[in-house]
């Protein structure tokens, strides 16, 4: 799955679960995106504050 392209709504869905408390492992399991990503992406996210709670997604 090396250099796969990833719509905008990926990335929404994968953000929700990792919102849910979901983990990189569980991400990977589900065929959506690898760990290795997954982290990177949960990174950027926790940098960002897309993971908090309170704030509603956009």
């Amino acid at each position: 799955m090396a250099n796969k392209r990833f719509e905008m709504y990926e990335y929404r869905q994968i953000l929700v679960r990792m919102r849910m408390g979901e983990s990189n492992r569980a991400i990977a399991q589900s065929g959506l995106m690898g760990r290795k990503k997954a982290q990177k992406l949960r990174d950027t996210a926790l940098e960002h504050g897309w993971l908090d709670k309170l704030n509603p997604p956009t």
